[in-house]
């Protein structure tokens, strides 16, 4: 079996951000990670391997920094990679990213299934996955918590609103978005930290890859402005003795919230 999964780096949420102007981050005080949900895509590659046999290839999109993430896999037990190291890529909205990441996946060759974690941390968008599989004209599911397979086909269980799950047979090649709590992703031993720095990573511009959807001009949504969200709401609490209180509060939310 084939598996191919695509890994984001992200900034740990608990960095401190700044806002340089109204469209860039000072990263000098961001620490940089693997997403969290590709994380379990990662080990559900590498339980599939574990059962099937095959191999699991890793697919990322960034500067030369996100290597380590990709390592981070090799370490975890994925064979190889290919990372899409381009500034025009990174440049772009998250149709560029899915389409470098689809031009990598081509070169690869046919493979029985992409996975995608369900979203990443920073812009919980949540179209990455869903725009490979369309480029690739190949079924996808979002939302995955459990999958069994069977030979080229797939029982997958789709996580719904309200604890619910949406079963659904489907056949590879397909793509999954996987759901957090799938698994338990492991953790790399030190045997495997130090096989991963010999595995083979190919690094690539978009124009190896067949990408030409790069940058602002490639991208299907317009970047406005980046800010923090000032909240204009406040507390107010109503002195006085419990009767007189209970009066102010209705007089207020008559004549000033008008919800009454």
């Amino acid at each position: 079996m084939k598996i191919v999964v695509c890994v984001k780096e992200v900034p740990d949420m608990e960095s401190k951000f700044k806002i340089i102007g109204d469209s860039k981050i000072d990263e000098s005080q961001i620490a940089f990670k693997m997403n969290d949900f590709d994380q379990y895509a990662v080990e559900a590659a590498l339980q599939l391997k574990e059962k099937f046999g095959g191999e699991v290839m890793i697919v990322s999109a960034g500067p030369e920094r996100v290597a380590k993430e990709v390592r981070q896999a090799f370490a975890m037990g994925a064979d190889w990679g290919i990372q899409v190291q381009d500034p025009e890529v990174d440049a772009g909205d998250s149709f560029v990213v899915a389409s470098a990441l689809f031009g990598a996946i081509k070169t690869i060759g046919d493979v029985d299934l992409v996975l995608t974690g369900v979203q990443a941390e920073d812009d919980q968008a949540a179209v990455t996955g869903v725009m490979i599989a369309d480029m690739m004209g190949v079924p996808h599911c979002t939302n995955v918590v459990k999958l069994d397979v069977d030979g080229k086909n797939m029982k997958v269980n789709r996580e719904l609103e309200g604890g619910k799950n949406e079963v659904i047979e489907m056949a590879m090649p397909a793509v999954l978005s996987i759901q957090s709590g799938m698994n338990q992703p492991r953790y790399p031993t030190l045997p495997g930290i130090m096989k991963a720095k010999k595995k083979r990573l190919d690094v690539k511009k978009a124009a190896e890859v067949g990408c030409t959807a790069v940058g602002a001009a490639g991208s299907k949504t317009s970047f406005v402005k980046m800010f923090f969200p000032v909240s204009d709401h406040k507390a107010e609490i109503i002195q006085g003795d419990p009767k007189a209180a209970a009066a102010t509060l209705v007089n207020k939310l008559k004549n000033e919230a008008k919800v009454l």
